[in-house]
């Protein structure tokens, strides 16, 4: 199933297909799964898969809000398989503040948590210190449209 997704993902992206393209081929592939999958878990899953990949594909595409918050809003709910999914999703999330500014409390909120999180791993991980890395670059990117966490602008 992995791989089925990642060569589906790649030739999606090699032939330059349009957003909704993508989600369609996205949704067609979860429902074939889903209908395949032997317990609840693995049908969340799925779900979670689909959801992370349509974040990726909406930030590729520079999507507007209405298709980049939808599936950030269905990934949170379902949950984040990984704190490197939550990583992703929030750095991504941040970087995608130029194309909708009124979200960055939101965002900047979202990448703050996940750097709490990651600030609990033992520094001798290295994980760690690349996802620290990671935000960092998050927020230099967003800090180059002039777009600064909420509070910071006050001083």
């Amino acid at each position: 199933m992995a791989e089925q997704r990642e060569w589906l993902m790649f030739g999606l992206a090699h032939a330059e297909m349009p957003f909704e393209v993508v989600v369609a081929a996205l949704q067609e592939l979860e429902r074939q799964f889903v209908r395949e999958a032997r317990t609840p878990a693995e049908r969340l899953h799925l779900k979670r898969l689909t959801a992370l990949n349509a974040v990726q594909a909406a930030f590729d595409h520079e999507r507007p809000w209405e298709d980049f918050g939808t599936w950030l809003r269905r990934i949170r709910r379902l949950g984040f398989p990984t704190l490197w999914d939550r990583f992703h999703v929030s750095t991504l999330y941040v970087q995608s503040l130029p194309s909708f500014r009124e979200q960055a409390e939101d965002a900047f909120s979202m990448l703050a948590d996940t750097e709490r999180r990651v600030r609990k791993r033992s520094k001798h991980r290295h994980s760690r210190q690349q996802m620290l890395d990671g935000i960092d670059h998050a927020r230099r990117d967003a800090a180059r449209y002039g777009i600064e966490p909420p509070g910071k602008r006050e001083r």
